[in-house]
């Protein structure tokens, strides 16, 4: 008897890859199927990243309909679409999967249960007789609160799955879609012998041909669909020929990557530019949403047509602060004179970021402010990847409300010396807390999300009214 496991995660919105993998999904299934054994699909989690812009133009629309298309059977959710949509984005969206999101570690805090979209498990019976219990885990992100949901510790909600389960017979399988991370899917595989396979994501990690720890197998596939992972479950015959002599082991499980080159050989489809960017620019150019008197360019950062100071500008008065912070590695293009559409901002500012807003005293915004100073030369040029950042490099640190006077080494505050006694409010985006550069903002800020719209969103409804496109002369 043979399973196989087709098998996906952190796509990040990276669907240039896509015809190619959905063509192996169906080579693979009919290879398959022929020979009368089962194949499944499975997604574990950031696949909706509205750093694409068909994903940003249909709300995540397209890759349930993708996925419907490529039938797929099980996914679980990351942080990019159980964070980056709305909560009543995420319902409206899952209303018309076609397969089955499992996740036990998150709770709808309107209900105190599960999301309606969600089953913390999913058992799939084999007409052989085992069954495959398949349990969803996402990472707890305490964000996730200000999002309408509760997360609960995924260890926790391990174990009180597994206590749940009907009592398992020696030839049913236990799997894990993880969305927590490597380190998290060692310490399950070290805690809990009775799960035989984890199939893992969100640290981006590529387990060639699987890891074995204790009873326990690992996979994972990488990221963006630069690999697609297969996984063969095979079942000794012995269990199912009633034979007295069965081994210790039942199911052989053996893991494999294949790498999207690899894939295009074997499909005999070329790599190709992501057809849907295309048409997810025309669906936001669609969009007009104001029309400027003049061009904001992102390589000035101080003046009228500086766009990081009309940024500023535009997150302070979201979030009615005096003092905001940005980086310049945010913006990506120039915003051109005249109409400006979405697609102008998505181009520019493509990064899933949500606000955050800073409450400290002059004291620890000086600690804070004196860590940015320090790390700013370093930071320039600095890659930075994952965080919600999108872009290539960290760059300059930009400040409204706030400047350091090299001649005196002092901060000062709309040209006063900062009250150390004193509570300043601050706004930037989440990246800035969630690198690990300031630790002053954890420390000290009481960081205080807000959702759920991103940094791109704030910046159009700021022109939007600033620049209205009935606005006459």
């Amino acid at each position: 008897m043979k399973i196989v496991i087709l098998h996906t995660n952190d796509l990040h919105g990276h669907l240039e890859h896509w015809p190619i993998i959905q063509e192996y999904f169906d080579i693979t299934s009919r290879l398959h199927d022929a020979k009368g054994e089962l194949v499944l699909r499975v997604d574990i989690g950031d696949a909706i990243d509205a750093v694409h812009p068909l994903i940003e133009a249909t709300d995540g629309q397209i890759i349930i309909d993708l996925f419907n298309q490529a039938n797929y059977h099980l996914v679980t959710i990351g942080n990019n679409e159980g964070l980056g949509l709305s909560h009543d984005q995420l319902k409206k969206l899952y209303r018309q999967a076609n397969y089955s999101i499992v996740l036990a570690n998150l709770i709808d805090r309107e209900t105190n249960e599960l999301p309606e979209w969600a089953q913390a498990y999913h058992v799939i019976e084999t007409q052989q007789g085992p069954k495959l219990y398949f349990i969803g885990l996402t990472a707890n992100y305490q964000s996730y609160i200000l999002n309408g949901y509760q997360p609960i510790d995924p260890l926790e909600a391990l174990r009180w799955v597994l206590d749940t389960l009907p009592e398992k017979q020696p030839t049913d399988l236990i799997i894990i879609l993880s969305h927590v991370g490597y380190p998290t899917d060692i310490m399950i595989a070290e805690q809990f012998e009775e799960v035989d396979l984890i199939i893992g994501s969100h640290t981006h990690h590529l387990l060639s041909y699987g890891e074995q720890i204790n009873q326990t197998m690992l996979a994972a596939a990488g990221k963006y669909g630069y690999y697609v992972g297969q996984i063969e479950l095979e079942l000794d015959d012995q269990y199912l020929d009633g034979s007295s002599m069965i081994p210790s082991k039942p199911w052989q499980i053996d893991c494999a990557v294949h790498s999207i080159y690899h894939l295009s050989d074997i499909t005999a489809t070329p790599i190709k530019s992501d057809n849907l960017v295309k048409e997810g620019r025309i669906k936001l150019e669609e969009y007009i949403i104001a029309n400027l008197p003049h061009a904001f360019y992102a390589d000035d950062f101080y003046g009228e047509n500086s766009y990081i100071q009309m940024a500023l500008n535009a997150i302070s008065y979201k979030e009615d602060t005096d003092i905001a912070i940005l980086n310049t590695g945010l913006f990506l293009s120039d915003i051109h004179q005249g109409l400006v559409s979405r697609n102008h901002l998505h181009e520019s500012l493509p990064h899933p970021m949500h606000l955050v807003t800073l409450t400290m005293t002059g004291e620890h915004m000086l600690i804070m402010l004196e860590q940015m100073r320090e790390k700013q030369s370093s930071l320039l040029e600095k890659p930075i990847n994952g965080m919600g950042f999108r872009g290539k490099v960290f760059g300059k640190l930009i400040f409204k409300g706030l400047d350091y006077r090299e001649n005196e080494s002092n901060w000062y505050y709309y040209n006063q010396p900062i009250q150390l006694d004193k509570n300043y409010q601050i706004v930037t985006v989440d990246h800035l807390w969630f690198v690990p550069f300031f630790p002053a903002i954890d420390q000290y800020g009481s960081p205080k999300l807000h959702f759920p719209d991103f940094i791109r969103h704030v910046v159009g409804e700021y022109l939007a009214e600033k620049y209205p496109l009935n606005k006459t002369e």
